[in-house]
């Protein structure tokens, strides 16, 4: 008889807005929950915990994971002046929260309200 009860890994309610859905998924193969982004033909698997540290502001850019193609969560602020991303999130408020794939034009841009109920969705998140 067990008497604990182990926590959802992730919230039970997935998150949407500004062309971005955020929803608890799993990589084919691994055990490990995983959040995937998906805006249009972009998708993109972060591990939960990375999630909930950009959430809180401890990171600046989420790495995608699993074999799908590599994509990047970040605050636009973070993007270097001499990098390839800042031609396209130059125009963009320092605060937006962008989900990329290199080198090519955002998939999603979050600002204002929306960026902001996004991020404490995030923040929220569990292992």
């Amino acid at each position: 008889m067990a008497l604990w009860r182990r926590k959802s890994a992730v919230p039970a309610i997935p998150w949407e807005g500004s062309g971005l859905r955020a929803e608890p998924g799993s990589i084919p193969g691994k055990t490990r929950p995983v959040i995937v982004l998906s805006a249009g033909s972009v998708q993109a698997a972060v591990l939960p915990r990375e999630l909930r540290d950009f959430g809180r502001g401890r990171v600046e850019i989420v790495e995608s994971s699993g074999s799908g193609p590599l994509a990047f969560l970040f605050r636009a602020s973070a993007v270097a002046p001499t990098s390839l991303a800042e031609e396209q999130v130059r125009d963009l408020p320092k605060d937006a929260v962008v989900l990329a794939l290199p080198n090519t034009p955002p998939a999603a841009v979050l600002t204002g309200a929306e960026r902001d109920s996004f991020l404490d969705w995030a923040q929220r998140l569990t292992d």
